[in-house]
Formats: structure tokens, sequence, C-alpha cells
């Protein structure tokens, strides 16, 4: 799984089908959530690769193509300088995701602080920020030795001694926390008013963990503070400090012991605090989350490639990821997650182009039930393990300036407890996005 469009197989022979969309632009509203396609899924065919694609025996795949209009996508990203993002972490792990921060936050005038621990290696400050002026990622540091949730929570000064004029909202991240469209983050901030005092994020999922740690925002998914807020707390902040404890909790418990200003929950921010197999969040029909998280936690055992995830954006748009199409045959394409067929007995008691209803694919970790998961993603339904079939993606390469973007997804023999990208290839589906 990487960025150079390789899937790794164990032999030259594979099932095979093709699929090419050729996407024009015109002047019409956002698709549905569920976009029905004119063609069927090709049926795989076997094919022998080698090192000579002109060698006459390589078969080629079957391949069905459609045209598809879609709504205009802007050339430039939204104007988001009301925003300064900061977050705690290392070099190391901060180099690892500037790729994906990339995506969301480079030409948009946003500010982004990271909060860093010192390294060993010497050079990485000045690798670190040479490849965030590559990506053209707003990027500045400072280096504190305090401890992670220490230096989560002294955000909260540093962002404000780093604001702009036009700053008005202090926003707290991960690493590891993924916004899919800035448009959608900068047009659903507008119905706040940042000279009043907010306190905006997401609780987590899982009821258990929320009554562990209490009613909050929790970090992975956003925390959103307005100007006015971060102005009432900064005369408390050393007492606050005070305070040991996760730096999400420690900002949460700063705000309700000084101010009155309670949690509103913008729902779809998600800290996605689900263990294992998180396939029914995403391939659910629902829209577009703002932000994602744990996209790369061993801890939670979800490894998501939003990287290749997010690629197809240059040619459909941010608003294309993870919108779902229908085949004619059924199969469903989670754009830049999964193609997938669900069981007869699954699918014949719904309607796949109207059921928002999200099957629970992941662990009921702990021994919770789907009833510690409805209060946030419900409603729910039980996992499809009556024969679903699920491509998921491990690659996409972009061509041809951002004009086309091919993708592929794969079907893996996977052992209980393997991630996705492990286990024997049983057959790839590449998916083709090319501008008309």
């Amino acid at each position: 799984m990487g960025h150079d469009g390789i899937v790794n197989i164990t032999s030259p022979q594979i099932q095979m089908a093709k699929v090419r969309l050729t996407v024009s632009q015109s002047d019409m509203p956002p698709l549905p959530l569920m976009q029905s396609l004119d063609i069927k899924l090709p049926a795989s065919r076997e094919i022998t690769i080698t090192d000579d694609p002109l060698d006459p025996a390589t078969a080629q795949p079957k391949e069905a193509s459609t045209n598809l209009k879609i709504p205009r996508i802007p050339h430039t990203q939204p104007d988001a300088s009301a925003f300064i993002f900061g977050l705690a972490t290392t070099y190391e792990r901060l180099e690892a995701s500037l790729d994906t921060i990339a995506y969301w936050a480079s030409h948009s005038n946003a500010k982004i602080i990271g909060s860093m621990q010192p390294s060993l290696d010497l050079d990485a400050p000045d690798r670190v920020l040479k490849k965030a002026q590559l990506l053209s990622v707003p990027l500045g540091t400072v280096e504190s030795g305090l401890e992670f949730l220490d230096r989560y929570f002294t955000l909260l000064k540093v962002l404000y001694e780093n604001r702009t004029p036009t700053t008005k909202w202090y926003v707290f991240i991960d690493d590891d926390t993924f916004f899919l469209s800035l448009s959608n983050l900068v047009s659903t901030f507008q119905k706040y008013d940042p000279s009043l005092p907010w306190y905006i994020g997401a609780l987590t999922e899982d009821f258990n963990q929320m009554a562990i740690w209490g009613y909050m925002a929790y970090g992975g998914g956003g925390i959103f503070l307005s100007h006015s807020l971060v102005e009432t707390l900064l005369p408390f902040y050393r007492k606050c400090f005070e305070f040991r404890n996760t730096g999400d909790r420690m900002l949460a418990q700063c705000i309700y012991k000084h101010t009155n200003v309670k949690l509103t929950w913008e729902h779809n921010l998600h800290q996605l605090d689900l263990h294992g197999d998180q396939s029914g969040f995403y391939e659910a029909l629902r829209p577009q989350p703002l932000t994602l998280h744990h996209w790369k936690s061993e801890d939670f055992q979800s490894i998501i490639d939003v990287y290749n995830m997010s690629r197809v954006a240059s040619v459909c748009g941010q608003s294309c990821v993870l919108q779902k199409f229908r085949f004619a045959n059924d199969w469903v394409l989670t754009n830049g997650f999964s193609i997938v067929k669900y069981s007869h007995r699954d699918a014949g008691y719904r309607d796949l182009g109207t059921d928002i209803s999200m099957e629970r694919t992941w662990d009921f970790y702990g021994g919770t039930g789907m009833q510690h998961f409805e209060h946030s993603l419900g409603p729910l339904r039980k996992m499809d393990e009556r024969g679903k079939l699920s491509f998921r993606i491990e690659s996409a390469v972009v061509e041809d300036g951002g004009r086309r973007v091919r993708q592929l997804y794969v079907k893996r023999r996977r052992r209980e407890g393997e991630y996705p990208g492990h286990g024997e290839v049983e057959g790839v589906i590449e998916v083709e996005w090319r501008q008309a």
C-alpha cells in the first residue's frame, strides 16, 4: 500500500476488471448521496502480468465505460484565514503526515502551528519545514520539552500568540486528523459568530469512552474555540495547567470551570473511536464527513489510506471523495474507499439508494453493544456476514497533470486480525477517472 501505484501480488495471473469514468463539469446541484451509473461492473477476467505490456499473451481486463456530469470544481481553495490550527506531535510523525495535510491546507491562507518535541535528528526541523514549503503547507513550529498531553494544552497560548488580524477560530487537531473538504469546513462555520464564546467539537462515537472521559470535545475530531472564548480563558491559563489529564480533557475542564460555555456538538466532525474494520462508517449513505481520525492508528487496528482516498479529487473535486456510485448490477463504489456487493440477504430487505443505516463492521471493544454507538452513528444495522464482496483501495496514481486518476481496488483473502492490504490477492478492479 503506498503512493507509487504498486500493488504487490504473489502470482502473475490475476482476476481483473476495469471501469473508465469520464467526467464533465456543468452548472448543476450537488450529486445525490447515491449516484446511479448506467453501466454494470464488468465480470473479472484472468490476465497475465508480464514485463512487456505489448506481449500478446497478456489479456486485457474486461472494461466498462460511461460519461458522468459533475458540479463545477472550484479552481482555488477557499479563504481559510479565519482558522489557525494547532497540533502537538513529533517531527517524524509530522513529516509522515504532511502529504495528507497538504490536501486540505495548502493554498488556503490558513495557519498551522506544530508544538514539537525536540528531536535527536538535528536535521529534522529544517527537513520538515522545507517539505511543508514545497507542499505549500502554511506551517510554523515551536519546540517544547513538555510531555505530549501538556504540549497539547499549551497550544491554547501558542495559537493565541501566533494569531493574525484575521484569526477567528483556534483549532486543536491531532496529526492524524483529516479534513475532507476545507470548503465544507469554511461554509459550516459561517453559521457561528466568532465574537461570541463558542466551544465546538465532537463527542466520541463510543458511549463507553464517554463514560470514562466525560462529555467534551474529543481532540481527534477537531476542537474549535472562538476568539472570544480564548480571550476569556487566557487569564486562567496557569490555573488550568495545574489540572493533570489528557490534553482535550484539560481544555474541557478549563472551559467548564471558568466559563458557562458548554459544548456545541458539530455532528459531522468525527473522533472515530471504532476498533477494527471501520468500513461500515465509510460506506454508509451519509453526507461527507468534515473530519476523520485514527486513520493510521495501530491501536485501533484501523489503517485507512486517506492519501490515496483523496487523490481522485484532482479530477472530480473534493466533494467527490467518498461519494457513492451504484452500478446497474448493484455493485456500489464508495469513491476512494471501496467497491462492494452486498449479499442477497442484506440487500433484499433494504433499498441501497435510500437506506441510511450504517453497517456495524467494527469490533464491540470492551463488550460494548450496538446501543453504545447509536447516539452518534445510528441508525445501525448488523454486519453483512452472508457473502458481502469487498474490494478496498490500495493505490491511486495521478496522471496527465491531474486530469486522470487511476485507482486500484483490491480483494484479498485476509486472515482474522489482519489489516487491509495484507493477504493473498484474489482480484483487482481498476477505476480510471478522467476529465472530458
